[in-house]
């Protein structure tokens, strides 16, 4: 009887220990980089949708797969998990992060490390610092491909070709205004200053 009480109040000391050691904490940028992660990944997924069918999507299954050097079998395996396009590029993101990281890494273990976590209810932010990666090249990539996505939604809507418009604009070739446009205000003439 005694003994069990012992092991019980060293199970509770155990358990309370554990309780109280502190979370690590997380870097107020970092909070940041992994909210707006989450927001392009919304905005990839909100152009893609406008490509409904499946040819509409082919160009942007190939343009994420070019910008992060995998074949695009790669983003349709990621695709066909119920993973949307603006998810599949921050794990492609982040997989390549991670393999600069640790050179022992392929393109199939880092993505299954990070899905895996990201399965396991985990945010962007968290698995980025579990494994030691910071969120600003990762968050530079998601953009470019936000961007990229945003370019073929346009020239779709202009009724252009898709994939020779943004090839043009990857080179820095002039493209014609209404095929690729960038979204910037006009500006505004007032007088009497």
């Amino acid at each position: 009887m005694v003994f069990a009480a012992q092991a019980g109040a060293l199970a509770f000391l155990f358990v309370s220990v554990a309780a109280a050691q502190p979370s690590r904490p997380v870097d107020p940028g970092e909070m940041k980089h992994a909210e707006r992660l989450q927001t392009e990944a919304k905005e990839i997924d909100t152009g893609a949708a406008k490509a409904m069918s499946s040819e509409g999507q082919q160009p942007i299954t190939e343009t994420i797969a070019k910008q992060f050097k995998v074949d695009p079998s790669v983003v349709t395996s990621l695709r066909n998990r119920r993973i949307g396009f603006g998810e599949a590029t921050v794990a492609l993101a982040l997989s390549q992060e991670l393999m600069k990281q640790d050179k022992t890494y392929n393109q199939q273990r880092a993505l299954d490390q990070i899905l895996a976590k990201r399965a396991g209810g985990e945010g962007w932010g968290r698995i980025a610092q579990d494994l030691g990666i910071k969120l600003g090249r990762v968050r530079s990539e998601v953009e470019r491909a936000e961007k990229k996505v945003a370019r073929l939604e346009r020239a779709e809507k202009a009724g252009k070709d898709k994939s020779e418009a943004l090839d043009r604009s990857d080179k820095g070739e002039k493209v014609d205004s209404k095929t690729v446009r960038m979204d910037r205000p006009e500006k505004v003439v007032r007088s009497g200053r």
